[in-house]
């Protein structure tokens, strides 16, 4: 019932939001800040750079939410926008420069660290699905993290990824296998 009710809030906030209300508007972008910054981060891996992402999703969202046809909608709406500015904030970056391979190789560094302790079994096996996800390609990074880290239906993840629904699951089973290609192959480098 409650998430029924949340439900109704959202959509009461929208339609303030549309008409005006900066302090209705405030509070959506309050709702799903959280989830936003997860989906800018797993498409670029910097915090400020993400965090940039959001800020500037905000403010084409304020500027254009008079525009939202389907209020109910609010949540894929604004996905779709943080995952366009996070994808044009990646372009820049990659025009700039290529610290990908910097952020990888101290990646693979701290997991060999923590690796080293047996004591950190389970923070080893985290660092290393997060080391394998993040060589997932970005699309494919994205959907997971929003399987996992949203719980979202494969609907929800076509809606904010702007895909057909067979498109996402083909992703998601490409994803998973990639994984256990990635985690399966650091298993055998650890025995040899």
């Amino acid at each position: 019932m409650s998430n029924q009710n949340n439900s109704q809030d959202e959509l009461t906030l929208v339609r303030r939001a549309k008409s005006g209300d900066k302090e209705a508007f405030g509070h959506l972008m309050e709702m799903h800040a959280i989830r936003a910054y997860r989906i800018a981060y797993s498409i670029i891996p910097n915090h400020q750079e993400a965090e940039d992402a959001v800020q500037e999703a905000c403010v084409t969202a304020f500027k254009s939410i008079r525009k939202i046809e389907k209020e109910e909608s609010f949540s894929s709406w604004f996905g779709r926008i943080v995952t366009s500015r996070a994808y044009d904030i990646g372009r820049k970056k990659q025009r700039g420069q290529k610290t990908v391979e910097k952020e990888t190789t101290a990646l693979k560094m701290e997991i060999t660290s923590t690796s080293a302790n047996p004591a950190n079994g389970k923070t080893e096996l985290k660092l290393d699905l997060q080391a394998a996800i993040a060589e997932l390609p970005e699309l494919h990074r994205l959907a997971i993290m929003l399987r996992y880290s949203e719980d979202a239906s494969t609907d929800q993840i076509a809606r904010v990824l702007n895909r057909p629904a067979g498109t996402i699951r083909r992703i998601l089973s490409e994803s998973y296998r990639m994984l256990r290609l990635y985690l399966e192959k650091d298993e055998t480098d650890e025995v040899q």
